[in-house]
């Protein structure tokens, strides 16, 4: 417990003051092989008001480390794990991409301190074109590139360039079914077309083949009935 408050402690009057200790060189290499399984990722969810957040969770903080990161004000926090539960934060900004910059500190023998390794995590942001664009809700347009849901980099082309190849896509993929669909049409009408040229024929042709059947039938019944007299 002690040595958790002292990490607040630290968290609050932060590293860069001369408050704290630096480890020496064989000390951060120690640390430094004991920091690499420290890992960040988000998650998107819904708090109960509906509205939309992403859930950023740090892993693999021990009572001995803390993570230091700057967020998207400015405004430098801190990451520390308490009652062995992974820390994690809120951030409700859907509509912008951010890079998280972490920097993981780790006390060390004697009370000294050092940030031993940085990593990045980027958060995404939803992208305009799939909340705006009704050809982007088409389950055949969900991997198309300006149409995919997240995006962690803004698209390097105009927005009227980006809305021309979203609709060019989007007709192009309509167009081969279109076509499959207009040939089953011809198809169909060209055989409709011949049964009414040709209706006369066959029904002609129907009728004289029920009358051989009759007759066929006709003659066998007779045969049999012969037969047994």
């Amino acid at each position: 417990m002690k040595r958790v408050l002292f990490l607040i402690l630290i968290c609050f009057s932060f590293i860069s003051s001369t408050y704290a200790l630096e480890c020496s060189a064989k000390e951060k290499v120690k640390l430094t092989s004991n920091a690499t399984k420290i890992t960040a990722s988000y998650e998107f969810k819904t708090d109960e008001n509906g509205e939309s957040y992403f859930l950023i969770t740090a892993y693999n903080i021990d009572e001995n480390t803390f993570l230091s990161y700057t967020d998207e004000y400015g405004r430098i926090q801190s990451l520390v794990n308490l009652n062995h539960v992974d820390p994690s934060f809120k951030d409700y900004n859907t509509e912008s991409v951010f890079r998280y910059q972490f920097d993981i500190y780790v006390t060390g023998s004697e009370g000294c301190v050092s940030k031993v390794r940085t990593f990045t995590l980027i958060k995404p942001k939803k992208n305009p074109y799939y909340v705006s664009m009704d050809e982007c809700k088409f389950e055949k347009m969900k991997d198309y590139y300006y149409c995919k849901e997240w995006i962690s980099s803004d698209f390097k082309v105009d927005n009227e360039t980006i809305i021309k190849n979203i609709r060019a896509e989007f007709n192009k993929t309509t167009t081969v079914v279109s076509v499959d669909n207009s040939n089953d049409k011809t198809d169909l009408v060209t055989f409709l077309d011949l049964y009414k040229q040709y209706r006369l024929y066959i029904l002609i042709g129907l009728g004289i083949g029920i009358v051989l059947d009759i007759i066929y039938i006709y003659l066998s019944y007779k045969k049999i009935k012969d037969a047994e007299f």
